[in-house]
């Protein structure tokens, strides 16, 4: 194949028609369908997990805490998801099975912890906005299973109130984007209903056309990856 895509080459330096016969042999493949998947291990009081499709591991070790910084692309098609602890058998939580992944669709897998107790999984299907390049677009998590209400604000602007525990899990209205005026912002998690700040960013660039993910982390006592934190996700691929 190689020999032929040179001949060709050569040929179409002195001779165009030879060059177009030669086009003729190479059809071009349409574009391979793909899904997008990004996975957030929010997951605090867990162990370091590893994430499966069916019984192939999917991700390296990941730590309580850590996250994905972009979307990766899988084949279509329906996969049972668990997360293992890492290095061994035990299951630590699963989606439900056989849920499909369909082609140039985005989706978050998100391991959190029960404000009940234990870690559970979910999947959230990312429906981005038409975008105006005036806007930027943000989403905001509480995923703090020790702080029982929280309101989030830029600057001294409150912008999402009285966020309880994973509540974008029971209600798929909080996963949707919202538009917002781009800006460089302070961004503030506060016990609800009060000025007790319990997290907040340095400055965040919130770019004209950018769509983010905003989300509070965090343990009472942690430090590291567990320590309360407000975390900023730009989607990308």
């Amino acid at each position: 194949m190689k020999v032929k895509i040179f001949l060709c080459l050569v040929f179409a330096v002195g001779l165009s028609l030879a060059f177009t016969g030669c086009m003729k042999t190479t059809p071009i493949e349409p574009p391979k369908p793909v899904s997008f998947v990004s996975v957030m291990n929010i997951s605090l009081k867990a162990p370091a997990v590893e994430m499966l499709f069916n019984t192939e591991k999917v991700t390296p070790p990941m730590s309580p805490g850590a996250y994905f910084s972009r979307y990766s692309s899988i084949d279509p098609g329906a996969r049972n998801v668990v997360f293992k602890k890492a290095s061994s058998d035990s299951v630590v939580a699963e989606l439900t099975p056989g849920q499909n992944y369909d082609s140039s669709q985005f989706y978050t897998i998100l391991l959190y912890d029960n404000p009940g107790g234990g870690s559970r999984a979910t999947r959230i299907n990312d429906e981005f906005p038409i975008v105006e390049n005036t806007k930027t677009y943000i989403r905001f998590f509480q995923l703090s299973a020790d702080v029982p209400s929280v309101d989030l604000t830029f600057e001294n602007t409150k912008v999402f109130s009285g966020r309880t525990p994973a509540d974008n899990v029971g209600n798929p209205s909080f996963n949707q984007f919202q538009a917002y005026q781009p800006g460089m912002y302070s961004i503030k998690a506060k016990l609800a209903g009060t000025d007790s700040v319990i997290a907040n960013t340095n400055y965040s660039d919130l770019l004209a056309g950018g769509i983010y993910t905003i989300f509070l982390k965090g343990v009472v006592g942690g430090t590291g990856n567990s320590a309360f934190s407000v975390e900023v996700l730009r989607a990308t691929n």
